[in-house]
């Protein structure tokens, strides 16, 4: 694999389908199932344990809290959940956000740099096994009368630091089918997949976000939590 990756979640978000083996019935157990299954020894540094209020917290605390975290790693799991944002909260008082924005950011320490993380939102299963909360899929015919189907991403329902990394491509190839936009290519620097497929074929997808790693150049970065 050679990859070491910082896994950003919601710790208490329970609606989620509970994964065989699964002790919480959250988000959590599927760190715990990664941990456990797929990375060894400290390949995988996991986020929060727990909701940590950040209201009180100062810019640099956060800042040395999320360093110590992600200056090791070359990339970002974000798990989407169903309940990831708290509605009853300002995104910047909420860990997901400052952990997607630390992974983007080019950082210097004991002089040496760190570059931005390659990132990838894996989609969890709702407590009924379903993804269409956040991913749906549609089908056309094209021009050579052969089936195609767009994957399309309900975007609003995540952090606003989420969706701006998103269709996010400096230069994206666009038709417009049945009249809708639809994105070509690794148009996202954030790349989308759901649990199941990410899990079956990871190197793949990890490898995936390393190219597009290396060619973040090619992306509108945001890095601001709001």
């Amino acid at each position: 694999m050679g990859y070491k990756v910082f896994v950003s979640y919601k710790y208490c978000d329970n609606n989620v389908e509970k994964i065989e083996g699964g002790k919480l019935g959250t988000a959590r157990d599927y760190v715990d199932y990664l941990q456990e299954n797929k990375f060894s020894g400290d390949d995988l540094n996991k986020a929060e344990n727990a909701d940590e209020d950040l209201s009180s917290f100062k810019d640099e605390t956060i800042q040395t809290h999320l360093k110590d975290k992600i200056w090791d790693s070359s990339i970002t799991l974000v798990l989407i959940s169903p309940n990831m944002v708290d509605c009853f909260k300002e995104q910047d008082d909420q860990w997901i956000p400052w952990e997607v924005s630390y992974s983007l950011r080019t950082q210097t320490r004991f002089k040496r740099r760190s570059l931005p993380n390659g990132i990838i939102a894996v989609v969890l299963p709702d407590r009924f096994g379903n993804y269409n909360y956040f991913i749906n899929y549609w089908n056309y015919i094209d021009k050579n009368n052969e089936k195609k189907q767009v994957q399309e991403l309900s975007t609003d329902k995540t952090f606003r630091i989420i969706s701006k990394n998103m269709f996010n491509q400096k230069n994206p190839y666009t038709e417009i089918i049945n009249g809708r936009k639809v994105y070509f290519g690794d148009y996202s620097y954030m790349y989308t997949v759901s649990w199941i497929d990410f899990i079956n074929n990871m190197d793949f997808y990890l490898n995936q976000a390393n190219d597009l790693r290396d060619n973040i150049s090619e992306y509108n970065i945001h890095i601001n939590v709001n």
